[in-house]
């Protein structure tokens, strides 16, 4: 598992293979283009040059924009008045926005999880313990974070909450990919608490630490955004 440098712009995006450019490709190419933004190989403020992308990736520019039209509906990009498409920033407002809903969505699936988890679901979740205590490397686990807190919610049973608390997760990894070094250790062992409450079902210790985690991690990723 490489923890070197990452390749930053349009430049640290690899060709499509060509069982990649087949069939619908927009759909594929948003997919990859949301990927390297949230693991910053497309940093905030990129420039994504239709052509350039369209180029780097080895495809025609039809696709690319059709893509890139799917992201800036998805708020991950903003289109600039004869400049073009960029990443979108992060900001203090959003970050507020994000992790207030966090902290009630997240909260209440805890609980509901702790009461109505399977064995399976434990046993899913254990499996992305196991993979958080191994990794070291900042992309993967902030993937990995969004992972966790995914299937956490899944263990609640209510489709919708998962769904809202999944679409959280991606937007908060957006902001937790700038701090999982120094939040390694932290995070682990909260994961590890919460899985402990789910295991014994105990509802209300669940979601107290559910929220305590969504508000540590919020503490530490407005930190870096005031970071000089």
């Amino acid at each position: 598992m490489s923890t070197g440098a990452v390749t930053t712009g349009i430049a640290g995006l690899a060709p499509l293979n060509r069982m990649q450019r087949a069939g619908r490709t927009a759909p594929h190419v948003r997919d990859l283009l949301e990927e390297a933004i949230l693991q910053g190989v497309l940093l905030p403020g990129a420039h994504l040059n239709a052509d350039g992308l369209a180029k780097q990736l080895g495809i025609s520019h039809i696709p690319v924009r059709e893509a890139l039209r799917a992201l800036g509906v998805d708020g991950w990009i903003e289109f600039r008045p004869h400049q073009g498409a960029f990443v979108r920033g992060r900001s203090e407002q959003e970050l507020a926005d994000l992790f207030e809903s966090r902290t009630f969505l997240e909260a209440h699936a805890a609980t509901l999880a702790a009461e109505r988890r399977t064995g399976e679901q434990l046993a899913i979740l254990d499996d992305i313990l196991a993979r958080q205590r191994r990794s070291t490397d900042p992309v993967e686990l902030a993937r990995i974070n969004a992972e966790f807190h995914s299937a956490m919610a899944d263990c609640s049973q209510n489709t919708l909450m998962a769904g809202f608390v999944r679409t959280l997760s991606m937007r908060a990894r957006f902001y937790f990919s700038t701090v999982p070094p120094r939040r390694q250790d932290t995070s682990r062992r909260q994961h590890e608490g919460l899985v402990d409450a789910i295991r014994r079902r105990d509802s209300a210790a669940a979601g107290q630490l559910a929220r305590e985690h969504v508000a540590a991690t919020r503490r530490d990723v407005r930190a870096d955004l005031h970071a000089p």
